[in-house]
């Protein structure tokens, strides 16, 4: 096999896979129109997931939370 060969047989998975994920979005924003992501926090095991936002609710900042308050929470100066 010459190299040009071994490597679209190696980069050819990932290539499907970003092309499946970009239809099967595609087709979700056809149906159920725009979709807000951001990220949610789960005080339960203590992590950060990416998820669906309601209409008008913000994501998790884990800046804004590590801030003290004498700290300016829109960052350095």
């Amino acid at each position: 096999m010459t190299n040009p060969t071994i490597v679209m047989l190696i980069l050819s998975p990932f290539a499907l896979v970003f092309v499946y994920a970009a239809w099967h979005e595609a087709r979700r924003r056809h149906t159920d129109g725009h979709s807000n992501y951001g990220l949610v926090y789960d005080p339960e095991t203590g992590t950060t997931h990416v998820f669906l936002l309601e209409e008008g609710e913000t994501g998790y900042d884990p800046e804004a939370e590590q801030a003290g308050p004498d700290e300016d929470k829109t960052g350095p100066s």
